[in-house]
């Protein structure tokens, strides 16, 4: 885990450092060290490990993990701080003024929002409107937020949103970062501009740093299975559906449950908690709060499959991790990795059908010992599709394109109506 370090005297500023590089400004909902937020800290940091040698990052974020009340240790809020090979700003608060600083302080060439909905995303995005960051480009990550599945959670208020922005003309004239075809096509579906230029539209795949974890080998007895669920406990990630599945299975399942739980998803996972009091005695499932990445390929080598009937992912990390270390999944058709079933490495599955997902849970009590062994070997076969060399090129490709704008002038070129925000 990164450990951020306090910017000293004489630590190098962003007006001192070398030339060269172009500067990017990231503003995204959590960061290292947080780890509770899951796969968006890993794709930003990520980004950053791979394209740092191209680009200057400096990272601006909250001061704190999701649900957490009191910030990192270590750390000041409102100051830089190394953590890494970047530098990052930690807010204890969203405020115009703060950002409005980062920018001013990093003298962007690009910004890189990531979210749609997120605060960050919102307040930057009313300063551009205002003329605050002058012809700056921007580049937006939505992170699979406009799959049908998230736009199904909160759908009134996402929708409300949505028409205000396009009306006010937020989202227009930036760049868009997509990470397949599906998440492409579920952003001109649900476009929240009104003209959405195919070129603003880039897709550049998502970046692992997965590495398979040495164990012995997994036994496989058939009429039992071992499952685990890595994920937050939210709506988005659908639990409470998989723990009604589960009434319906035949033969011993122990499934285990990591993921962090926000204060506003109380309700919902109080929901799940009480169907976990009535699954039957077959069925035993143990929650074992939050769990460091770092202990995640270890938990995959442990169990037979992975389980996640997610509502949408734009990338997916730890099914990704999964297939790394031989464990395969059972998924929704909701994230990039389809066609599982061909390739022998697990099951990915639309959630309306519900049979199906029976079907496929009991397929995974019931087989026996050879005939997961070559699911172990269609999952890691499955998994050399995961290029980091060509995802390197594709953000590469994205962010210049971004750069050429025509009349880019960075950060020079401002408009002080911003002053109105401070």
């Amino acid at each position: 885990m990164h450990v951020p370090v306090e910017r000293a005297a004489g630590f190098e500023t962003p007006e001192t450092a070398k030339a060269g590089r172009p500067r990017v400004l990231v503003c995204v909902p959590r960061y290292l060290p947080g780890y509770k937020s899951g796969g968006p800290i890993r794709s930003v940091s990520n980004l950053v490990a791979q394209l740092g040698s191209r680009f200057e990052f400096y990272v601006v974020t909250r001061d704190r993990d999701a649900g957490d009340d009191i910030s990192y240790p270590g750390i000041t809020p409102g100051k830089w701080h190394q953590v890494g090979d970047t530098q990052v700003l930690y807010c204890s608060s969203i405020r115009p003024a703060i950002l409005r600083r980062a920018y001013e302080e990093v003298r962007p060439n690009a910004v890189l929002l990531n979210s749609f909905h997120d605060t960050f995303t919102v307040v930057m995005l009313l300063l551009r409107r205002i003329g605050a960051f002058g012809r700056t480009p921007f580049v937006l990550a939505p992170r699979g937020e406009f799959s049908r599945g998230a736009l199904r959670v909160k759908r009134w208020k996402k929708a409300t949103y949505r028409s205000l922005a396009k009306a006010l003309g937020l989202y227009n004239n930036l760049s868009w970062h997509v990470t397949t075809e599906y998440e492409k096509a579920d952003l001109v579906r649900i476009s929240p501009v009104w003209r959405l230029k195919a070129d603003s539209i880039h897709i550049a795949r998502g970046m692992s740093d997965a590495l398979p974890a040495p164990g012995p080998d997994r036994r496989k007895q058939p009429g039992s299975v071992k499952l685990v669920f890595i994920a937050r406990i939210s709506e988005m990630k659908n639990l409470d559906f998989l723990l009604e599945l589960l009434h319906e299975v035949d033969g011993n399942v122990e499934i285990d449950l990591f993921g962090p739980v926000a204060e506003k998803d109380e309700v919902y996972w109080k929901r799940c908690r009480h169907i976990l009091d009535k699954l039957p005695a077959n069925i035993r499932a143990r929650y074992h709060g939050p769990v460091d990445h770092s202990a995640v390929p270890r938990l995959m080598r442990d169990h037979h499959f992975f389980v996640l009937p997610t509502r949408g992912e734009n990338f997916c990390h730890s099914a990704v991790e999964s297939l790394i270390n031989g464990t395969p999944v059972l998924l929704s058709d909701q994230t990039p990795w389809r066609r599982l079933q061909e390739s022998g490495a697990g099951f990915d599955l639309p959630l309306s059908e519900r049979g199906a997902w029976i079907s496929a849970l009991q397929a995974c009590v019931d087989m026996d010992d050879e005939i997961y062994a070559g699911y172990e070997r269609g999952a890691l076969d499955y998994s050399r599709r995961f290029s980091v060399a060509q995802a390197v090129e594709e953000h590469i490709a994205m962010f210049e394109a971004a750069l050429d704008q025509k009349g880019h002038s960075g950060a020079a070129d401002q408009d002080h109506r911003w002053s109105l925000w401070a």
